[in-house]
């Protein structure tokens, strides 16, 4: 007679891609203060209009910062919240569940509430959170996206609902954290010059995780060519803007989709290489 053990590996192993997207879907908690929860493309894409390569907010301007916001509300039609999920196999039957999040406005701020003297704005906002599956279809970690890199945490040390891990936004950025607190960020995700500005003002640069509403996102199963957006080679918003007191600046282009990042193309080695976090 098959042991107990047994009956659930097999159980495990027989689960479908789709299913085991389903079984592992990340719980996502938001800042208290935080507007924009993770939302649908298609209403964001609806709401937009293709210039030089990339989507643009018809109505709404990243360049407006905090004065913006109530503009993203208005054009970002109150809808249940998705994930974007695809699920990777690899050698010895392991498997990378993939996981992504879209913010139609990110205002990232040092400060708590955001302040109207130092803030980073762009249209669009993709975030990542990889679940890493072993040969038997065992969770043993889970990776998650934050500014130019991510980490890693071990399955049973990761803060769960059931079978799914809970993730925390940070306010304002969308970065995916582990636990709610203060975190500063990697200084490689910054130009030099920002970061002497913000040294010369004496402010960090730090985001800002609370435990405010938890969302369970329905999943959305996605590949490299459907929806027809996700071979959509540019971004997804104008330009990203960088302001201090007296001054704001361009400072970089909008984010690109899921199957243009390298999470999508290695997405076993890229997790595997974050720090523990």
């Amino acid at each position: 007679m098959p042991s107990l053990l047994s009956l659930l590996l097999g159980s495990v192993l027989a689960l479908t891609p789709g299913q085991l997207l389903e079984r592992h879907a990340p719980v996502v908690v938001l800042h208290p203060l935080e507007r924009s929860a993770p939302t649908n493309v298609e209403g964001f894409l609806a709401d937009a209009q293709l210039v030089a390569g990339g989507y643009d907010v018809r109505a709404c301007a990243a360049r407006d910062g905090l004065a913006a916001l109530q503009c993203y509300d208005d054009a970002d039609e109150p809808a249940p919240p998705v994930v974007y999920g695809a699920a990777f196999r690899g050698s010895g039957g392991r498997v990378a569940l993939q996981y992504w999040l879209f913010h139609a406005f990110d205002l990232w701020s040092p400060l708590v509430p955001q302040s109207a003297d130092y803030w980073k704005a762009h249209e669009g906002d993709w975030e990542a959170v990889t679940v890493l599956l072993d040969g038997t279809g065992k969770p043993v970690e889970v990776g998650t996206s934050r500014h130019c890199g991510g980490a890693r945490r071990a399955w049973p040390q990761v803060e769960k609902r059931g079978a799914r891990p809970i993730v925390y936004a940070a306010l304002g950025s969308h970065a995916l954290y582990f636990r709610p607190g203060r975190y500063l960020q990697a200084e490689r995700c910054w130009p030099v010059h920002a970061r002497l500005i913000f040294e010369a003002y004496k402010v960090p640069i730090a985001d800002h995780v609370g435990r405010g509403k938890a969302l369970a996102p329905r999943v959305v199963p996605v590949t490299r060519t459907r929806p027809a957006w996700m071979s959509f080679a540019g971004t997804f918003g104008e330009p990203q803007y960088l302001h201090f007191p007296n001054a704001t600046f361009a400072s970089g282009a909008g984010p690109k989709g899921p199957a243009f990042h390298d999470l999508w193309r290695r997405p076993f080695a890229v997790p595997r290489a974050w720090p523990p976090g």
